[in-house]
């Protein structure tokens, strides 16, 4: 016990602690990282002017809130298409499996739709549909079990009362699913808002994200604090759903 407790701290300091680096060299006076130089505030000054890193970080909340909202939406309804027990399991491992190289498969099939279709899609909405793919199924998942733990009895009730399949799933199905619906959409917010991968292969130079604007930088070896700064207030809307999510699971249990 105490040896898998000595891991488990090891594993969160793993994550966090680069995290937590970063921020302190958010207001490090210095441009060299190895080196203190005081606390200062005007990398965050400089941010602010910076246009378009608030461009960025724009692209991406609106692109995280649309694909946030269209994955969970058909995320349910999956869920509650294929409720019934023999279909959980093949259901789940059939959206589950082309995670592995869906990146690379999209990316294929954008470029094949440019080249012979002349619909050139890279861009914003690659970038939701690429989004919309990686998500939708960890939608699925988080969803089904619970919308299997809805009683078939009050399905059957509002169809006896005249309900139709989409009235029953709106009016009555989502409404009890409300929390998870929540808590799905967090999630998934926070999974398109910070990555990078699914963007770098659907976007266009003229649709800049914030990841890719602070892998840009990184990778040019830029030595300017500000995308510390700009890292750390990426987090910011990643917290607030994290906060919002576990006040949601604490109220709603």
């Amino acid at each position: 016990m105490r040896a898998l407790r000595i891991y488990t701290w090891a594993l969160i300091a793993a994550m966090y602690v680069p995290i937590g680096v970063v921020v302190v060299l958010s207001f490090n006076n210095s441009k060299l990282p190895y080196v203190w130089g005081g606390f200062t505030l005007r990398w965050y000054q400089a941010l602010f002017g910076w246009d378009l890193a608030w461009q960025a970080v724009l692209n991406s909340t609106v692109i995280a809130l649309a694909v946030a909202f269209a994955s969970t939406l058909l995320g349910l309804f999956m869920a509650y298409a294929l409720r019934g027990d023999r279909y959980i399991a093949i259901s789940q491992g059939a959206v589950v499996m082309p995670e592995v190289s869906e990146a690379l498969a999209f990316a294929a099939a954008l470029s094949l739709l440019k080249d012979y279709a002349g619909v050139n899609l890279f861009g914003p909405a690659g970038v939701f549909l690429a989004h919309l793919a990686y998500t939708l199924p960890m939608a699925h998942v988080l969803m089904a079990p619970y919308v299997s733990y809805v009683g078939r009895n009050v399905v059957d009730a509002a169809r006896i009362l005249g309900a139709s399949e989409l009235r029953t799933m709106l009016s009555v199905i989502a409404p009890i699913l409300f929390p998870a619906f929540v808590a799905t959409f967090l999630i998934v917010f926070s999974n398109s808002f910070d990555t990078y991968i699914k963007t770098a292969f659907t976007t266009s130079p003229e649709f800049v994200t914030a990841p890719i604007l602070l892998w840009n930088y990184a990778a040019r070896g830029r030595g300017d604090p500000t995308i510390y700064a700009l890292a750390s207030v990426m987090l910011i809307p990643s917290l607030a759903a994290a906060v919002i999510y576990f006040r949601a699971v604490k109220r709603y249990g």
